[in-house]
């Protein structure tokens, strides 16, 4: 028994080190791992910040995947983007048909005082 705990535990530290995604890290975009890396540092470095009430998810629409950057201090809210990663607006996007029909909600990665069901 002993030689078999001796034997996971170096795997299960291996595991513990992989960046903690709520989806598998394959599945996430690189702009939006950058994002969340930069968002976890200005957390460490700022003790004051409320970027760690925040989350993002990912939805469906149209075959696609779509994401929303939910910050609940934010006038803003939620700041949505498309798989390249560019900034979704009225003006470029059917924001409305969007909020209808997206589906499939998904969460990438939340703070440490998100508090679920905020963005509902």
């Amino acid at each position: 028994m002993k030689k078999i705990l001796l034997l996971l535990l170096p795997a299960l530290l291996l595991i513990s080190c992989e960046k903690n995604y709520l989806v598998p890290a394959s599945e996430v975009p690189e702009w939006l791992e950058d994002r969340i890396a930069e968002t976890e540092k200005d957390i460490r470095t700022n003790e004051m910040s409320a970027l760690d009430m925040c989350a993002w998810v990912r939805y469906t629409y149209n075959g696609d995947y779509y994401y929303e950057w939910i910050n609940p201090v934010s006038s803003y809210w939620p700041h949505l983007y498309n798989q390249k990663g560019e900034l979704m607006t009225f003006d470029s996007f059917y924001i409305e048909k969007y909020w209808a029909e997206k589906c499939c909600k998904q969460f990438i990665w939340k703070g440490a005082n998100y508090i679920d069901g905020i963005e509902d």
